[in-house]
């Protein structure tokens, strides 16, 4: 393929090159650099925006998989390292504690690192885990150690992957962009399910980690090779380090209070579907495929929010809020352990209540431009927050109080994040600016009488 080092035909190869039109006035309004300053990406591809969503898609993918996979073979591992369910419940949250731990650490990392080198070291480190795994894990604590260290490579690769499909996609594609991004995260969970009966039960779950660790290089490889270096960034890295902007903090923590909410109430779908399903009358492979399909329903969601966004519909933090809604009417549906209320349950609280992720970031990105790797990095952290003490807090809930009780609780958690999100939009910064100028106008007209 040609590299591309000018405007060539087509908005996707433009917007590669040069900040577009739309975007040098929100970049403005926070503090950022006009287009004429931004860094000039040289591109191995005539078609940045499927590079930069494949490179995201590809990155997400190997720093979820070891923990999915760790949940997919876990009766195997049983055998071989001694653990058991609380230990289990220990390793991933172990996992989604790290990435929260080190993503807003992360993100001015991979601001200073630029794109490629930060998901080439994200994604380097997710393989090393998955190999590690697979080489030497005698013991679960040795399990313990290999996702800390996994969740580390996760907490790198997002903000690197957010802010190259922010440089890379057209505006009128970015949100789809977002969203096959963070589809991502449940197709790991899909992939990781599927390599349980043609690998783990047939090579092994050490060979089911081997070969998931050679794939994890081979996309190390097309990282290295198709994401654009960023030269000039770095070096304005160094010579002005960037902060973010005090008026932009209130709309962060409350975009992060959203996503940690609703991600508590989402890992919690996935941790407990199937064994309350059991209960709820399925066999356990009625109660596999539910899963499967709830799975899917995300799958599809998360990219169908983007498309929609690009359109017009939709694609803000009002939405984001809408959807947390709907999944809280679907955990309330499961609460009511009916089998056809359950079955709709699942599929709506997987598709629409954990089918904002994409739409998140893609807010958060377009509501701070300059910031994205930055802001998405601390959006981000409360996902991780939320995933790692959502199953530790709502499985004693589950054990102790039932079910129902439990799913009840978690459609509680749903409506408290659909709150926040739907607070965070007041707080959006083109609002903000437009009730300034309002106030201003105001102020003008009355003084002018």
């Amino acid at each position: 393929m040609s590299r591309t080092t000018g405007p060539t035909t087509g908005p996707e190869q433009q917007h590669a090159l040069m900040t577009a039109p739309d975007e040098v006035s929100e970049a403005d309004a926070t503090g950022a650099v006009s287009a004429s300053e931004a860094p000039t990406h040289v591109w191995r591809t005539r078609r940045p925006g499927r590079t930069a969503t494949l490179a995201g898609i590809g990155t997400t993918v190997v720093t979820a998989l070891p923990v999915f996979l760790v949940g997919g073979l876990s009766m195997q591992l049983r055998a071989s390292t001694g653990l058991t369910e609380s230990m289990l419940g220990i390793v991933v949250a172990a996992y989604w504690g790290a990435s929260a731990l080190l993503s807003p650490l992360a993100g001015s990392l991979s601001s200073r690192l630029g794109f490629r080198w930060g998901m080439v070291m994200a994604s380097s480190i997710g393989g090393l885990a998955l190999i590690g795994i697979a080489a030497y894990t005698p013991t679960w604590q040795w399990l313990l150690v290999w996702l800390i260290l996994a969740g580390a490579g996760n907490s790198l690769g997002h903000p690197p992957s957010n802010a190259l499909i922010g440089a890379g996609v057209s505006t009128r594609r970015r949100a789809l962009a977002f969203g096959l991004k963070q589809g991502a995260v449940p197709l790991a969970t899909f992939s990781a399910g599927l390599a349980v009966p043609a690998l783990g039960l047939t090579v092994g779950w050490q060979w089911t980690f081997a070969i998931a660790g050679a794939l994890a290089a081979v996309a190390v490889c097309f990282l290295a090779w198709r994401v654009p270096r960023t030269k000039r960034a770095r070096r304005l890295a160094r010579r002005r380090p960037e902060r973010l902007p005090r008026d932009l903090r209130v709309f962060l923590v409350l975009a992060s209070a959203a996503s940690g909410l609703g991600a508590a109430q989402s890992s919690v779908i996935g941790a407990f579907t199937v064994t309350t399903a059991i209960g709820v009358g399925y066999s356990a492979a009625v109660a596999g495929l539910l899963l499967s399909l709830g799975s899917l329903s995300n799958i599809i969601a998360r990219p169908l929010a983007g498309w929609l966004a690009d359109r017009g519909i939709g694609g803000t933090l009002t939405t984001v809020s809408l959807m947390m809604l709907s999944g809280a009417v679907g955990l309330t549906g499961m609460a009511l352990a009916l089998p056809w209320s359950f079955a709709v349950g699942v599929v709506l609280a997987f598709g629409l209540g954990w089918g904002w992720s994409g739409l998140l970031h893609f807010a958060v990105s377009n509501a701070v431009p300059r910031f994205a790797a930055q802001a998405t990095g601390l959006v981000q952290s409360g996902a991780y927050i939320g995933s790692a003490a959502g199953p530790l807090a709502m499985g004693f809930v589950f054990e102790y109080f039932g079910p129902s009780t439990g799913w009840l609780a978690s459609a509680c958690i749903a409506l408290v994040a659909a709150t926040a999100a739907a607070i965070a939009a007041r707080f959006h910064p083109t609002r903000r600016q437009a009730r300034a100028a309002a106030r201003d106008s105001a102020a003008r007209n009355s003084a002018a009488r």
